[in-house]
């Protein structure tokens, strides 16, 4: 469904994204993990041309995205991230339609496809309809936000931590709608996230990336088992001393060393 072949970008002096090659199957949910500054969001925005690559080509149902304009890509291509951007002077209904809005959809098919993704998301469409964002939790404009990347029956999901401000429930119940949603949508997905315990959770394959380079790309019984790098280890290691943290205040009520 979607294919990476040799993506280089560069900023300045900083290569960005080096030599990055990837193929995502139809309806596979690939996260792609790492410190701070090792090229996921760059990859992730080479995909839908929110960034232009220096070099190499990104293949979307075989096709190169470079032969269609970047504004009909991205209405092909839904995108959610953390900071949600709905529009403030927009209903719930009104941000969710707005891309089948642009592709002509009839206002009928709009109304009904708004209200299928509300029940998705676990939004009253009764409820939440008419409602402006202003008016939404934290939690809930995550939600219309997912919807709106949902709504035009995208090719490929993008999702550039959009949980990660959350609160720990709501996090919980998200990642759990989202995993209900990718069944039911059979969508193809590619992650950015800085929680291995979420990637570890949600994936069928992640991507441990350092320097715009992948170190190591598994399934995540492939990466617990067998680690490639002292970096995938060490990264797979946080969650695991979180839980014997967890276990040992629960045990002995001391707090496990740091």
């Amino acid at each position: 469904m979607i294919v990476l072949e040799k993506l280089r970008k560069r900023y300045g002096d900083v290569l960005a994204v080096d030599d990055f090659s990837l193929s995502v199957a139809r309806g596979e949910c690939v996260f792609l993990v790492g410190g701070s500054g090792c090229g996921k969001t760059t990859t992730l925005k080479l995909v839908n041309r929110l960034v232009e690559c220096d070099a190499g080509r990104v293949l979307l149902g075989g096709h190169d995205t470079r032969e269609t304009p970047p504004y009909e890509l991205r209405r092909r291509v839904g995108y959610a991230f953390q900071q949600v951007g709905l529009f403030p002077q927009m209903t719930v209904a009104q941000n969710i339609g707005v891309t089948p809005e642009l592709l002509a959809w009839p206002p009928e098919r709009v109304r009904a496809r708004v209200d299928e993704l509300l029940e998705l998301v676990e939004l009253d469409p009764a409820r939440f309809r008419t409602r402006a964002p202003d008016e939404l939790s934290g939690g809930q404009q995550q939600r219309v936000g997912l919807a709106r990347a949902l709504a035009a029956e995208p090719e490929a999901l993008l999702l550039d931590e959009p949980f990660a401000a959350l609160d720990p429930l709501t996090r919980d119940r998200l990642q759990q709608a989202f995993a209900a949603l990718r069944r039911a949508l059979d969508v193809t997905v590619i992650f950015v996230s800085h929680d291995m315990s979420e990637a570890l959770l949600l994936a069928d394959r992640i991507v441990v990336m350092d320097a715009g380079r992948p170190l190591q790309v598994g399934t995540p019984r492939e990466l617990l088992t067998a680690p490639a790098t002292k970096v995938v280890a060490e990264l797979l290691a946080t969650p695991r001393r979180q839980t014997e943290a967890i276990d040992k205040l629960i045990k002995t009520g001391t707090k496990a060393a740091p």
